[in-house]
């Protein structure tokens, strides 16, 4: 569901609440049945605090007098919501005691059948039902994300071979005349007698020969990294459409690095935004800043979620890129923050010696 289409259905939940609050007589308490419609509006981006809040409102509001089932309605939204977090906390912690302290409130005012168990068997069955759309909602994330993946991988091979068979086109035609050509002008130049006039004309042929072969060397040192990046383009747009929020275009960052580490460099990127999406689910937001010795990867969690799943162990498989970051000369260091993970691959000179990585905590 789109965002637009998803506001719109907010909205009109919302003004028909609003309506069915209005003519149903309801409201006891003007404050009260404020306190339960308002916090509605950010029950998605904190959902916990939400059924809190609207839960006392609701059981306020059932000890002095509201006697209509509408009244629930706001609470049993909010419930829905908290239900289908990835937070145990959440999840468990704060539905239960919402739930208990509705039905306590319920069976003071209307006794333990009317107002207690209807308020316990209708809040447990929203429960469910969100707990349900949530496994529903990480299923269908991991199963786009495998698909995603899948589909990159083709992409990835394909690529591949387009980049072989390029470079077997230029080594096997271009780069190959042109060794030829230098390596038959050197030994003119060692071996006959010309004039120095003819002999600053072949130099410069040479010259332009060795540039050119430069050329083409640089070329295809290029056009791998342009292919990597459209890879990571991909990979990401896939990520996104299974619910990571990546803003801007990390792949076009990613040309301020040296072609020499863009390769590893978009190999980084890419691991971390999948396994941020597979450890803090849908809703996490992936930012990525580079520089021309660095690139930074940063990861937060949505709003409701409980600590990533990866807090305490090496985080997003960082550690299979290990080989590669310090082949790279780079140093790797990577940790949680207080609202996810921070990854950095920092790169030095050639020549100097690569240091060692470090996983540190952030906070």
């Amino acid at each position: 569901m789109s965002r637009h289409w998803r506001i719109a259905i907010d909205l009109t939940l919302y003004a028909t609440l609003i309506v069915l609050y209005a003519l149903s007589g309801t409201v006891v308490s003007v404050p009260l049945a404020v306190a339960q419609l308002v916090p509605l509006v950010w029950r998605n981006r904190a959902p916990g605090t939400v059924l809190a809040v609207i839960s006392v409102a609701t059981a306020a509001h059932s000890l002095l007098g509201m006697g209509r089932a509408v009244g629930y309605l706001p609470v049993s939204l909010a419930m829905y919501t908290a239900a289908t977090q990835r937070s145990p906390v959440v999840r468990w912690g704060v539905c239960a005691a919402a739930t208990v302290l509705v039905t306590v409130a319920g069976a003071v005012r209307r006794g333990p059948v009317e107002g207690g168990l209807l308020a316990a068997v209708a809040l447990t069955v929203t429960w469910l039902a969100g707990v349900e759309r949530g496994e529903h909602l990480r299923e269908r994330a991991e199963h786009l994300r495998e698909r995603g993946e899948r589909r990159l991988a083709e992409q990835a091979a394909e690529t591949a071979r387009a980049r072989e068979r390029l470079a077997r086109r230029l080594h096997d035609s271009l780069a190959h005349t042109m060794t030829v050509m230098l390596v038959q002008g050197e030994a003119l130049r060692a071996t006959a007698e010309l004039a120095p006039a003819d002999r600053r004309r072949l130099d410069t042929v040479l010259q332009a020969g060795r540039d050119a072969l430069a050329e083409v060397r640089q070329a295809l040192a290029e056009e791998a990294g342009e292919a990597e990046g459209a890879t990571l383009t991909g990979r990401l747009d896939a990520l996104r459409e299974a619910g990571l929020s990546v803003p801007g275009d990390p792949a076009a960052g990613l040309t301020r690095l040296p072609v020499a580490v863009r390769d590893v460099a978009a190999r980084l990127v890419a691991e971390a935004a999948t396994n941020a999406l597979r450890h803090d689910g849908p809703g996490t937001t992936l930012t990525v800043t580079a520089d021309e010795a660095a690139v930074r990867v940063t990861t937060r969690r949505p709003p409701g979620a409980g600590p990533s799943r990866e807090a305490g162990g090496g985080g997003y498989g960082l550690r299979s890129l290990d080989t590669d970051v310090r082949a790279a000369g780079g140093t790797l260091t990577y940790g949680p923050t207080a609202t996810g993970w921070r990854v950095t691959a920092e790169f030095t000179p050639a020549g100097e010696a690569p240091a060692r990585v470090e996983r540190q905590d952030l906070g």
